[in-house]
């Protein structure tokens, strides 16, 4: 009994079978001639709109002056009134040397030019503001080319005795030239003594400049800031130099041209770009750019182009860009890295799409248009600037074209669609 009703089975499913498969053929004929499926989608015009365009780029911030300064003389440190850290003026002390031996050839160069003034008659106790020269000294008053003067006077009378003499034939020939030699003598003493004056004069201005060489040597026994010839770019006030480096102690003896201190002005600071070659002809001087480094995340410095270099790089193929970055709040340090945004233009215009319509796949980025047939159609792209949901795209499109927004997942290109209203799309999604 068993085994008949094993044999039975298949007989009896058989019909069932056959009725399922002639279901599903009928199935499959009713979706071909129903056609492809039909996707709804939302869409979004093509906006032409002003951007701003900016060149990007990174750099290192430097100090609007670096400078080393060190002794102008040999000598002992006395005293070093700063440290890394300090701000100091420009003109401030920063160190001192011990001075005795330069206070000392002070003293003795102007004991020297009050002698030397006292020679041409001029006594005073204090050096003048200026030396006297021959214009201001009638050297013929000094009393050795007065007394040069009276002797040839008195040579001149004898001689003119003993002509008399001759001229009565009451004279001697060798009283007449003894006379003559005493005159010729006599003039030749008065010479001396007006060349020995001028000479004096001399000597007294070669004293005067030797007591400003050691009055000088005597300021260069202390090491000042350096007073910049002019202010920084877009600095109205006077800059303020940071120590970098300390280099001396108290005690220590150093030598001319040895390192005293490192300073920097911070303010404002240089931002050094490597720009590409292509864009030479958009960066000039005067443009704004924006600065950002790591430890300000989300904060912008302004600074603006202030130079830029010639010569483009035949090894990177860059040009240099100089920027100035105002650092009045001090949060930007020299030496730091940043990033730059030049901003070369700020109404540009561009073609926008919304970035829901960009569809990035294995490296390919693409659109859906939705053309007049109702269809879908694929067009690659390629994008430059993107904002808050919005891409520039850098390749044109019609005016009226309408992008895929919502949707694309279900897209291929000739795909049949059915534009939605927005909100109906974001129901028929969930």
């Amino acid at each position: 009994m068993n085994g008949l009703r094993a044999a039975m089975v298949p007989i009896l499913l058989a019909p069932a079978l056959l009725a399922a498969g002639c279901g599903a053929r009928s199935e499959k004929a009713a979706d071909a001639n129903a056609g492809p499926r039909v996707v709804p989608v939302t869409v979004s015009g093509v906006e032409l709109r002003p951007i701003e365009r900016a060149v990007d780029a990174v750099g290192t911030l430097k100090g609007w002056d670096e400078v080393t300064v060190g002794a102008k003389k040999i000598g002992r440190v006395a005293r070093v009134l700063h440290d890394i850290g300090d701000r100091v003026k420009p003109g401030e002390m920063l160190v001192e040397f011990e001075t005795r031996d330069s206070e000392l050839a002070v003293e003795q160069a102007k004991k020297q030019l009050l002698s030397e003034l006292a020679k041409v008659g001029v006594i005073v106790s204090r050096i003048p503001s200026r030396v006297p020269t021959e214009k201001d000294i009638d050297v013929y008053k000094l009393p050795s080319v007065v007394q040069g003067q009276v002797a040839l006077e008195r040579a001149q009378q004898n001689l003119a005795r003993e002509k008399n003499l001759m001229s009565k034939g009451a004279g001697m020939k060798q009283d007449l030239q003894n006379t003559e030699n005493d005159v010729r003598n006599a003039q030749a003493a008065l010479d001396n003594a007006v060349l020995t004056a001028r000479s004096i004069i001399v000597s007294a201005l070669a004293a005067w400049v030797r007591v400003e060489i050691v009055e000088e040597a005597l300021k260069d026994m202390e090491i000042r800031a350096p007073v910049p010839s002019r202010p920084p770019f877009g600095l109205a006030s006077t800059p303020t130099y940071a120590v970098a480096k300390k280099s001396v102690s108290e005690g220590q003896m150093i030598r001319e041209g040895d390192a005293a201190f490192d300073l920097v002005i911070e303010n404002p600071l240089r931002l050094w770009l490597n720009i590409p070659e292509r864009f030479v002809s958009e960066v000039q001087p005067g443009q704004e750019v924006r600065v950002s480094v790591a430890s300000y995340p989300g904060k912008a410095f302004p600074a603006k182009v202030t130079r830029i270099n010639p010569v483009v790089d035949s090894t990177s193929r860059t040009f240099q860009v100089e920027a100035a970055v105002p650092n009045d709040e001090g949060k930007l340090r020299p030496g730091g890295f940043a990033k730059a945004e030049v901003i070369t233009d700020r109404n540009a215009r561009a073609v926008i799409v919304p970035l829901d319509a960009i569809v990035r796949f294995a490296g390919v980025t693409k659109l859906f248009v939705v053309g007049e047939d109702s269809k879908a159609h694929a067009v690659a792209v390629e994008t430059g600037k993107e904002g808050p949901g919005w891409a520039e795209l850098l390749v044109p499109l019609p005016d009226n074209a309408r992008v895929v927004t919502t949707g694309q997942s279900q897209l291929a290109d000739g795909t049949p669609v059915n534009v939605k209203a927005p909100e109906v799309a974001a129901k028929t999604s969930k």
